[in-house]
């Protein structure tokens, strides 16, 4: 695909990853009612699968920018999902450069890009409740506590349990992201024909070189 095509493509995958966040497409986290679950990611990782790593992270970035104009606690709130978006893209590209099936890639993907994705919003969200805004611990371990009908003994307490209850949330929305448009991907590359979009797709041609690796049986 001509770097032009690709570059148009992956600023209108972005703008609609924008458009779905503006748009009442999310639902909430019920263990911590403040974090949501975003469909807007799905589109980034449909262009993961369509064009490449480096589609998903300018489609990422351009993401952030509008955000960054449109989107709620700006810039704190539009870095966060910016962060969180590339870390588990580096680590699913990290995944799909092994020398394996496209099943073990996919796996092995996943997961290191659910591990990053999990250290670096774990660090980044302990920045902001303990250095920087160490009032919004009160607020979310007020949130937390009437979820989950606890209270906790201390602050450390309940910035032990959120930090640990977000980590779960991130690893929830990694599956949500990559799931869906691998599985969608996958079943238009298998139906696709001759459609040169689709033909030409960085998972249809990793599915072709790995078809020409695989040993012939005799």
């Amino acid at each position: 695909m001509r770097a032009s095509l690709r570059t148009s493509t992956s600023a209108c995958i972005g703008a609609l990853a924008a458009l779905m966040t503006a748009l009442p497409l999310y639902f909430y986290f019920p263990l911590v009612p403040y974090l949501r679950f975003e469909l807007a990611e799905i589109p980034v990782m449909l262009g993961f699968f369509l064009l490449g790593p480096e589609s998903a992270v300018l489609s990422s970035l351009i993401y952030w920018g509008v955000l960054l104009l449109v989107g709620e606690y700006s810039p704190i709130g539009p870095t966060m999902k910016l962060v969180a978006v590339v870390s588990m893209v580096l680590g699913l590209w990290l995944g799909f450069k092994l020398d394996r099936g496209l099943r073990t890639r996919l796996l092995v993907g996943s997961c290191l890009g659910c591990l990053f994705r999990v250290l670096s919003m774990t660090a980044f969200n302990y920045v902001i409740i303990a250095v920087m805004f160490p009032g919004f611990l009160e607020t979310a371990a007020a949130a937390v506590s009437t979820a989950l009908g606890i209270r906790f003994s201390s602050d450390l307490a309940a910035l032990i349990v959120v930090i640990i209850l977000t980590a779960f949330f991130n690893v929830l929305h990694t599956l949500l992201s990559i799931a869906p448009a691998y599985l969608l991907v996958k079943a238009v590359v298998r139906a696709g024909g001759e459609e040169s979009v689709i033909r030409n797709s960085w998972y249809a041609e990793l599915v072709r070189a790995a078809s020409r690796q695989a040993p012939r049986r005799s």
